[in-house]
Parts: C-alpha cells; structure tokens; sequence
C-alpha cells in the first residue's frame, strides 16, 4: 500500500488519543469505564499505541511449520496400531501416543508407522521399556515427566530418589530429541490455575530440573547436564489452550521467552518444542455443540502464539469414549485452519501487534516474579511438599466459578443462552465428573476440574 494514502494525516500520539478519550468520558472514570482487570493480575487497556509497545525478540518455533497431530489412548497395541496409520491417512501429521502401561508391546503399537511425527507419553517410568521403543523407533519423541507425576498424582512413581536416577538415565542414553526434559502445564491449566501462575509454575517446574542435574559435584548428574547442554536437546512442553483468545497467544510467546531466561540461568542457550490440546477446564455437557466453537478458537490462538504440535480435543472426549465422528471433525478443524484459513503460511503473525507485545512482557515479566517467589520458598516441589501451590490454585479456581456463579464470567449455554433442545443426559458413555479416589499419597494432587461441573450436577 502507498504511503501517499496518508501524506494528508497527521501522526497522532499515545498522549494525544489518551486526552482524546478522556475528553469523551465527559467526566467518567477513565479505569472504571475502560479499564478491564483480569484474572491474571493485568489490566488491559482501550488503547496500545507504538509509543509505549515493547521490543521483543520471540525465539522462533523449534519447527518450521507447525504440526496436526492426534491423540490416541494405546490401552490395546494392536487396535491403537490400527487407528494410527487410518488417521495419517485422513490428516493427521503425526499421533500423540498415551500408554497406559508396559504390557502394551511397542512392536505392536509401532509396526508400520513413519518415522517422524511419534510421540509417546507413556504412564509409567520404565528405562528397558523405553530402551525397546529406540530400538523400534529413534526418531521418536518420548515426554516423562516425573514432577508432573508427583504432582497429578500425589506420589512419585517409584519414589524420589528412584526416578530421579531413572530419568537422569533416560536422558543421559539417548541423543536428538528421543530424551528430553518434559515440562506438563496442562494440569495447572485445567484444576484453574491463572494464565499468569501456569507460566510461573512452569518456570519453576523447569528450573527444578534444570538445578537438580546442573550439580557437577555429582558424578552422574553431571552426566546428565553435560548430555543436555549439548546444541540438539531442548524441553518439551506439554500445554492446555485456555478460553482468553488474545491471552492465550501472548502465553505461547512468553512459554518461548521464559525457557530462554531459564536457560540463560545454566548458560545454555534453551530452546523448547511446544505441544497444545484445547483445555478441558471450560467445556460442558451443556449445549455441548458450542464446545466445537470453543475448541477452534482456542487452537486459532495457540497456532497464532507459535504452538509446534496441536492436537485438538473432540467436543465429546470427556463424556464419549474415542469415535470416528468426534475425531474427525475435531482433527478436520485443524486441518481447515491449515488449509483453508492458510495459518501455516506465517510463523510469527502476532509480531508488531501492540496489544499482543504488551501482553506478552507483562505476562512473562509476572510469572517470573512468581518464578523468584517460588524458589524463595525452597523451590517448587518443596512448594508441592508444603502445598502452597495446590492452596493457590483452589484460590484461582474459586474466583473463577464465583465469576462463573455471578454473570462475571460467560460460558455460552452453560449461564448465558442455555439451549433446552439439549438437556443432559441422565447416563453418559464416560463419567463426566471428577472422580474421588482416596489412597495415601505424599503431598495432596492437583486435580483438574471443569468448571461448569457443579452447574451440570445441580441440574442432573
């Protein structure tokens, strides 16, 4: 476009449109009008403007395209074999693996399946296990993530001492990107963790890591540290996309500038490679329809804030087991964002948008103050241990169901605009609510909870 279309316009400052506004409040508050608080402890403004935007310089995507991937539960090889290679055939760029446990026979659930676009989450933490599934496939991505386990489920999964010896060997055997640190935020974000806490936890949760096996007065983690400070190891992130469009885009760029200020801790240049699934955390039985809606715009967001891998979550997954109808039109929504909405044509969209840059620093700069707090108190699994996080996120989590409970917050047919062509069901294929499941553990879980869950019971 002709910079002559605008020879005839003065430049207007942020100054001048700030008196200009205020002018037009004719005496009304100017934050109490137009000033939003959020959650997050930003408050976001009726105007960004060049003249206050922060520089940044966002690392770039570990990838040069971003990547459609698909979910599948492996609690049968054979059959989990079966669906992957039937959705790379209709799609998918690559399956997400979740196994259950070490009698699903990786010669089984691998046989036949490329070699790139693999990733394995397995449940368990077993080196020979893992050993087998290198054999099968090197070129594989395998995500363990022993403080998330501590954290979801209350215990270690053998105890301290045994998986941090474990995981020092998984990452010390092999090279590229098979082993690799794997930080999970997904369970902050769904049990209602703030924007800014799951960004801050993150931190924490990956410099616990980092300072536990940078020790080079201990012969085997210095192994391990030497191992991953090496050009081609990175951290793996495991994410939820929440419902805050624009927030959740400035999250995927600030997600790139904490794990280099981490990274920059150890002397390591840190870059990550991050995976994105629609949260549970706002979805409903409740005209369960606009569940679709929400899951697209939330993928829109992580793909815009630079996401590598998105799989997205199908409108039923929490109240249907797996079908054909909800996995395609969940795995066809990524792909008419692709190649229809021509999202893969652009890594850094959301560069030189004021409103995004700001949003970006203010986020990154909180949760690395939170960062600082956190490791004041003796870092984050001793904040597991004394279970201030668990207390902060309930707090979270409760302001935004009273938001929720006073018109504060909208969920679309859930307190605003409810549909009564679709009551709930007296019986759902899965059970929909969170599940009690009392054992001894060592610190209390963190445990995700949708939120429009006591609206959905009080009706049933």
């Amino acid at each position: 476009m002709s910079n002559r279309l605008f020879e005839g316009f003065e430049p207007v400052s942020e100054t001048a449109w700030k008196q200009k506004i205020q002018m037009d409040l004719k005496g009304a508050d100017y934050n109490e009008t137009l000033v939003t608080k959020t959650n997050t402890g930003i408050d976001i403004k009726p105007i960004y403007h060049s003249d206050s935007a922060p520089q940044l310089n966002i690392p770039a995507r570990a990838t040069d395209n971003w990547f459609i991937s698909q979910r599948i539960y492996a609690g049968n090889a054979t059959a989990a074999n079966k669906k992957a290679k039937d959705v790379l055939n209709r799609g998918s760029e690559g399956v997400l693996f979740v196994i259950p446990n070490k009698e699903i026979d990786p010669t089984v659930l691998l046989k036949g399946l490329p070699e790139y676009g693999i990733q394995i989450h397995p449940q368990f933490m077993d080196l020979d296990y893992i050993k087998q599934v290198h054999d099968i496939n090197p070129k594989a991505y395998v995500h363990i993530d022993i403080i998330n386990q501590l954290a979801s489920d209350g215990n270690w999964f053998n105890d301290s001492k045994k998986d941090h010896y474990n995981y020092a060997e998984f990452i010390k055997s092999f090279s590229a990107y098979f082993s690799q640190f794997t930080v999970n935020t997904s369970l902050y974000q769904n049990a209602g963790a703030t924007t800014t806490q799951e960004l801050g936890y993150y931190a924490a949760h990956l410099n616990e890591y980092l300072n536990h096996y940078c020790d080079t007065s201990k012969e085997h983690d210095a192994g391990v540290y030497e191992a991953f400070a090496k050009a081609e190891k990175r951290i793996n992130i495991d994410t939820s996309i929440g419902n805050n469009y624009f927030m959740e885009i400035a999250k995927y760029r600030a997600y790139r500038l904490i794990t280099k200020a981490i990274g920059n801790l150890y002397s390591i240049d840190l870059k990550c490679y991050i995976t994105a699934s629609p949260s549970l955390r706002n979805k409903s039985l409740l005209d369960y329809n606009v569940n679709l809606l929400r899951t697209t715009t939330e993928c829109m967001s992580a793909v815009l804030g630079g996401a590598d891998t998105l799989y997205n979550l199908s409108y039923d997954a929490f109240f249907n087991k797996e079908n054909e109808f909800g996995d395609r039109i969940a795995r066809n929504q990524l792909r008419i964002l692709k190649d229809e909405a021509y999202l893969e044509k652009i890594n850094n969209a959301a560069d030189g948008s004021y409103y995004i840059d700001t949003l970006t620093k203010q986020l990154t700069e909180k949760a690395l103050d939170l960062f600082k707090m956190i490791e004041n108190g003796g870092g984050f699994v001793q904040s597991l241990f004394d279970g201030t996080i668990q207390r902060k996120i309930k707090e979270s989590a409760a302001q935004e169901l009273s938001d929720l409970g006073n018109g504060k917050k909208i969920l679309v047919g859930v307190n605003k605009y409810p549909n009564a062509d679709l009551p709930l069901q007296k019986e759902y294929e899965l059970y929909p609510f969170v599940k009690a499941n009392p054992r001894k553990t060592l610190i209390a879980p963190i445990v995700p909870t949708r939120l429009a869950e006591s609206i959905e019971k009080a009706q049933l």
